[in-house]
């Protein structure tokens, strides 16, 4: 599939690589089908590029580069939407809000996107228990952690941590 986009010109999409949500984005539930887009020049960003409208996407990056304990619990009716039959299938991703000024650059924890890669669904869920914020600083966390460890060698991050509950 050849799709136009705004940012990116025309890009050609694997059948494999479209990422379906049955509801959308909030705020943006008619657009339902995306792909995945590596940033190659900011890594680890990746663009949540709606399929639908050219205009539409999202900066993402995996929440433990901000937050090394990020933690989402998902219910069997999420895992049922997303066709997971194990949380190894599932990656989570969230939406950064980009400003001119990066140390002012937030990041959407109470929103995260969790897509299927084998079946190619995803979700945003929305987290209400008041343990992360949709404005959470990029750099807050990690940064504070890499100033304390700057002599240190670099450390695997672990993974989102995601619970079936």
């Amino acid at each position: 599939m050849i799709v136009q986009t705004t940012r990116f010109g025309k890009i050609e999409v694997a059948e494999g690589d479209i990422i379906t949500m049955q509801n959308g984005p909030l705020g943006f539930s008619r657009a339902r089908l995306y792909t995945l887009l590596d940033d190659e020049i900011n890594s680890p960003f990746k663009w949540f590029q709606s399929l639908e409208e050219e205009s539409l996407a999202f900066v993402t990056v995996d929440p433990q580069i901000v937050v090394s304990n990020y933690k989402i619990a998902l219910t069997e009716e999420h895992m049922k939407k997303l066709q997971a039959t194990s949380i190894d299938e599932l990656c989570v991703l969230v939406i950064v809000t980009m400003t001119k000024d990066v140390k002012d650059v937030t990041v959407n924890l109470q929103g995260p996107l969790v897509i299927n890669y084998k079946t190619g669904m995803a979700l945003q869920l929305v987290i209400l228990d008041g343990e992360y914020s949709t404005r959470h600083p990029l750099f807050g966390d990690k940064l504070k952690l890499a100033q304390a460890n700057s002599r240190t060698t670099q450390r695997e991050m672990p993974e989102a941590q995601v619970a079936i509950g």
